[in-house]
C-alpha cells in the first residue's frame, strides 16, 4: 500500500512525532511540553503535507548534543527513515566527511569527487538512528537533508559511518581498488535484531521461543526500545529446532547460529545465555554479531532484569541503554510497543488509523514499522500508552481486537505484535 508524500515501502520506517508547525508543542515519551521553533533557520514555508507530521525538534531549551562520533562518521537530521531520506543523508553526510579529513575547502570541487559524492552509499560502512531526549539542543551545524530544509520537520537522527580507506583514497585521488569490479555490500542496519536467548532456571531449559519465554519476550522489547532498536524473535519452529540446539547456544557455535539466522534477515544477531548462579542470582555470556563482527560481555548480575539490560545493551551504539528507563514503560526514553492493524485498504483506512492513535492523550510518538497489501504493525510510544489503546477500543464501532496473525515470513514482526486490532466500518 502506497502512502501518498512519503518514501515508505515494505520493511523501511517512518518515523512520525505529533505537533504542529512551525511552532511545536513537543512531548516524548511522556517527558512533558517544551517549545521550538524552525522558522528562523530554514524559512518554513506556511502549511506542511498531511503524513509529515513535525518530530523532532531541531533547537530545544537547554542542553547540546554532538553529531559526530569519530572523523569518519557524521549524524544527519531526516525526515524519516525511507529511501529517499537515506540516500540524500548518505550525500550531506559524505561532504561533511570528506571535508573534515581534507581540510581542503576546494575537494568538492574535483570532478573524481562530484562523481564520488553521487555514489556516496558505497562508502557508507553502516548507520543507525536515535530520537535525542527531550531537552536536547541539537548542534547548529549538524546537516539536515533537503525534505527537513524544505518543510522544518525532523524525525530523528540519522548516524551514517564511512569506510575509512575508501574516503581516504578518494580524497588523495587514488582510484578506489574492485570498487567497479565488484558488487559494494549494502550498509550493515543496527535498527533492529534477532535475538536467541536460552534461559536455564531450576532445572529447565526455555528458549526465547517457548510459550514460557513469552514474559522475557515482552521486557526484551521494552528494554530494547529504551535504545531504539526493534527487536525479532525465532520462530520456534521445526527448522529453527534442526537448526540449532541448546548445545550450539551453550558452546557459542558462530557458524550454526550464522546459519540458523539467515531465514531472519537480520544484519545485526544477538545470542545469549542465562542461568542461576546459585544465591548469587545469574550468570550471562552474550554475544553480538554485526557482519564479520563479533562482540562478548559475560557477567554475574542479582537479577534476570538486569542480565537482559545488560545484555541488550549490546545493540545500543553507546553500549548502555537508557538509565531513566523504569520497569513498566514509564520512560522518557524511546521505548515502544507494536499494535498490528489488520483490514487496512487504503490510504484513507491509514490515515484514520494514524488519527486515533495520535489523538490518544497518552500516546506521544507513532508510525508506521512494517507495512504489508492489507495490514501495518505501528510502533506506539510510550509503551504505557498500549494500557489506553485498549480502552479506547470500546468507544470504536470500526476497530475491534483480534487473535495475533499468523505469518509465512518468519522476519515479520506482526507475531510479535503486543496488541492485534481488525480495521472495518
Amino acid at each position: 500500500m502506497a502512502i501518498p508524500g512519503s518514501s515508505m515501502n515494505p520493511g523501511r520506517l517512518t518515523h512520525m512525532i505529533k505537533g504542529t508547525p512551525p511552532v511545536v508543542a513537543m512531548r516524548i515519551a511522556g517527558s512533558g511540553t517544551g517549545l521550538c521553533s524552525l522558522r528562523s533557520r530554514l524559512g518554513l514555508p506556511g502549511t506542511a503535507m498531511l503524513l509529515m507530521l513535525l518530530a523532532v525538534c531541531l533547537l530545544t531549551q537547554s542542553g547540546i548534543a554532538s553529531a559526530q562520533a569519530d572523523a569518519f562518521s557524521v549524524e544527519v537530521a531526516v525526515a524519516d527513515r525511507g529511501v529517499a531520506e537515506q540516500q540524500d543523508a548518505y550525500v550531506s553526510a559524505f561532504r561533511r566527511v570528506l571535508l573534515n579529513n581534507s581540510g581542503d575547502k576546494t575537494l568538492l570541487n574535483r570532478d573524481d569527487v562530484r562523481e564520488g559524492l553521487k555514489q556516496a552509499e558505497q562508502y557508507v560502512s553502516g548507520f543507525s538512528y536515535r530520537t535525542p531526549p527531550p531537552g536536547t539542543v541539537i548542534s547548529s551545524d549538524t546537516p539536515i537533508t533537503e525534505a527537513v530544509r524544505e518543510s522544518g520537520q525532523a524525525t530523528q537522527l540519522m548516524l551514517v559511518t564511512f569506510d575509512r580507506q575508501s574516503v581516504l583514497q578518494l580524497i588523495e585521488g587514488q582510484p578506489a581498488a574492485g570498487r567497479d569490479e565488484e558488487p559494494v555490500a549494502a550498509p550493515l542496519r543496527t535498527d533492529s535484531a534477532l535475538v536467541w536467548l536460552l534461559v536455564q532456571d531450576d532445572g529447565r531449559d526455555i528458549m526465547i521461543s517457548d510459550p514460557a519465554a513469552a514474559n522475557v519476550q515482552a521486557r526484551a522489547r521494552e528494554i530494547a526500545g529504551a535504545a531504539g532498536v526493534s527487536l525479532v524473535f525465532p520462530a520456534g519452529d521445526e527448522e529453527d529446532q534442526l537448526a540449532l540446539g541448546l548445545e550450539d547456544l551453550l558452546v557459542k557455535d558462530v557458524t550454526r547460529i550464522a546459519a540458523a539466522s539467515e531465514r531472519y534477515a537480520q544484519d545485526t544477531v544477538l545470542f545469549g545465555t542465562l542461568a542461576r548462579n546459585g544465591a548469587q542470582g545469574w550468570r550471562s555470556t552474550w554475544v553480538r554479531m554485526l557482519g564479520e563482527n563479533q562482540q562478548e560481555q559475560n557477567f554475574d548480575t542479582a537479577s534476570l532484569d538486569e542480565a537482559l539490560k545488560r545484555g541488550l545493551s549490546l545493540l545500543s551504539d553507546t553500549g548502555r541503554i537508557d538509565e531513566s528507563y523504569r520497569y513498566g514503560g514509564q520512560a522518557v526514553s524511546d521505548t515502544e510497543a507494536l499494535v498490528w492493524v489488520g483490514s487496512l485498504n487504503s490510504t484513507s483506512d491509514y490515515a484514520t488509523m494514524m488519527r486515533f492513535l495520535e489523538e490518544l492523550p497518552s500516546v506521544s510518538t507513532v508510525y508506521p514499522k512494517e507495512i504489508s497489501d492489507t495490514s501495518m504493525v505501528f510502533a506506539v510510544l510510550p509503551r504505557s500508552a498500549l494500557t489506553d489503546v485498549e480502552s479506547a477500543l470500546v468507544t470504536q464501532n470500526w476497530l475491534r481486537r483480534t487473535a495475533p496473525p499468523v505469518s509465512d515470513r518468519p522476519d515479520s514482526l506482526s507475531q510479535n505484535a503486543d496488541l492485534a486490532l481488525e480495521f472495518g466500518r
